[in-house]
């Protein structure tokens, strides 16, 4: 038996400044000439196609929904893109994270996987901005499903193709409310990354992962 990590990006890998939601909000805005809520507690699925969709439905776009999406993930990837450029200090590694990746990979029956709430093309370009190689490595995202309980529930499903091994447990490693309660809908462990408070695990950052495991009684 073997145990999997989920691994989110945002606050608990790439620390990006809320970088992604200016770049988004100004994206929708060019490409769909609306102005977007940025209360992000307003929408049901904070993900970047599930926000994108509820704004679809709200503002009665009837252009067709693949092209949109298309459209504004290409316009936002050039913000993010163009933001890095002209401010790389605004993208970093969340501390220990890539300590945490090179300890994990060595455990023995431990498999990582990453699930993130950003398009498979934003994630990737801001883990190459912060140092951060996902190489080989099992990923879900937004670009997959909508609701983050949909892309952990399948970054555990394609770790399990990928290992062809039966994970005992799933810890999920991530920052905020919606990766707390899409992991116990999942019935996953569930650990904290940053500032956070409740009954569950709680890190700083991912340099104090011992404490996490030594909560969760497992060997490091």
């Amino acid at each position: 038996m073997a145990n999997l990590f989920l691994l989110d990006i945002d606050g608990a890998l790439v620390d990006s400044h809320n970088l992604e939601l200016d770049c988004y909000a100004r994206a929708v805005n060019e490409v769909l000439g609306i102005e977007m809520d940025t209360d992000l507690s307003l929408y049901a699925n904070l993900t970047d196609a599930g926000v994108l969709d509820e704004l679809i439905a709200k503002h009665g776009i009837t252009e067709s929904r693949s092209i949109i999406h298309r459209k504004v993930e290409n316009r936002y990837l050039a913000l993010v893109r163009q933001a890095i450029n002209e401010r790389p200090e605004t993208v970093s590694e969340v501390m220990g994270a890539k300590e945490f990746l090179m300890q994990v990979k060595e455990l023995r029956d431990t498999h990582i996987a990453i699930a993130t709430s950003s398009w498979a093309s934003a994630a990737k370009l801001k883990l190459r901005a912060a140092g951060i190689d996902i190489g080989n490595v099992t990923f879900a995202s937004s670009s997959d499903a909508l609701s983050r309980t949909e892309i952990m529930a399948l970054a555990a499903f394609r770790a399990k193709q990928d290992s062809g091994v039966v994970f005992e447990r799933r810890i999920v490693f991530a920052h905020g409310d919606r990766s707390k309660h899409a992991s116990q809908e999942l019935g996953y462990d569930y650990v904290e990354v940053g500032s956070g408070s409740g009954n569950h695990t709680h890190i700083p950052n991912l340099a104090h992962y011992q404490a996490a495991f030594s909560q969760l009684a497992l060997s490091a």
